[in-house]
């Protein structure tokens, strides 16, 4: 019998966080990245300091992760939390039922 695939809430978390003076963003972001929930974490130019992106059971499920371990995190300043609701491309790979090979738009 074929396993169903398990549906997993997936968000993309802006963090601004305090750099160490010997080792700047580096230790909080290693630290950040050790989570199970954590799929990818990114240093950023730009309004934020990291772009997280995690995944969880339900939105329950990552809201907690965010309110009760990530923010809590000595260094993390703010949490901008958003999430995902519908996956159109990814990976360089179509979601089903969106532009096939055959619709692709013209490169002007």
């Amino acid at each position: 019998m074929k396993k169903e695939k398990e549906e997993m809430v997936r968000a993309v978390i802006e963090l601004k966080i305090t750099p160490c003076r010997k080792t700047g963003f580096g230790k909080l972001a290693q630290k950040i990245a050790k989570f199970p929930q954590v799929e990818a974490c990114f240093l950023m130019s730009g309004a934020y300091d990291l772009l997280v992106f995690v995944g969880g059971k339900s939105l329950q499920d990552v809201a907690h992760f965010v309110s009760a371990q990530l923010s809590t995190l000595d260094g993390v300043l703010s949490t901008a939390t958003h999430f995902m609701l519908k996956t159109y491309k990814a990976q360089g790979v179509f979601a089903d039922g969106v532009l096939a090979d055959d619709q692709r738009l013209p490169v002007v």
